[in-house]
């Protein structure tokens, strides 16, 4: 009976798992209370998804605040590049509305659509590179944008799975409202651990060509 309790017990290691991301999730979200640290938690919870995936088995809370600090400078640039990116491309969003009309108007909000659609798929290879590789920044942007380009069909369901907080109440608020608990306990480290499934043929790959450095 005992032997059903094992680590090697399969439905051990799932809870396991399940355990560590709900830790994670908690971690990531009282973590970027102060917005600014926002990119460095995401590090922080991208490195612990992606020790489920490789099984490597590391204490959760020390692999998370291990990652938020040694990727917090680039982690935190691209965040702060992000967010200014998205804020202004909400304020351009509302000028379009404002002041153009017609086709003009249309023409500018599919090109202001354009731009934010390439720059979350640059986003959704970036922050995982930063967090499992040493890199430049530049070589991290030009590596994702490559890979945004090459790997498009992963591309494409990253980027709805990064978006889907967004979309949910875009389409029915009662329904995020329902969701909460969900995205509270597990969600937004369940989204990294998706990601981070997605992405593991592709950083298996750049390991076996050894174009990458490997953080440690």
């Amino acid at each position: 009976m005992l032997k059903n309790f094992t680590p090697e017990n399969p439905v051990f290691q799932f809870l396991e798992k399940v355990f560590n991301l709900m830790l994670a999730n908690f971690l990531f979200l009282i973590c970027s209370i102060p917005v600014v640290t926002l990119g460095a938690a995401l590090a922080g919870m991208l490195q612990v998804a992606q020790d489920q995936i490789f099984n490597e088995e590391q204490p959760p809370v020390r692999r998370f605040f291990q990652a938020f600090r040694e990727n917090f400078k680039q982690a935190t640039a691209a965040w702060l590049m992000l967010l200014v990116f998205l804020v202004g491309m909400g304020c351009n969003t509302m000028l379009i509305i404002a002041y153009a009309q017609g086709w003009v108007g249309q023409i500018l909000k599919i090109l202001v659509g354009v731009l934010v659609a390439v720059v979350l798929c640059v986003m959704s290879y970036l922050f995982p590179l930063i967090t499992r590789y040493r890199n430049t920044m530049r070589d991290h942007l030009n590596n994702s944008l490559i890979l945004a380009v090459v790997k498009l069909p992963r591309t494409i369901v990253m980027v709805l799975l990064n978006t889907l907080v967004f979309w949910i109440p875009f389409f029915s608020m009662p329904m995020f409202l329902s969701t909460m608990v969900f995205w509270l306990i597990i969600g937004f480290a369940f989204i990294a651990y998706s990601d981070t499934r997605i992405l593991a043929p592709v950083f298996r790959q750049m390991e076996q060509e050894d174009t990458v450095d490997l953080m440690t």
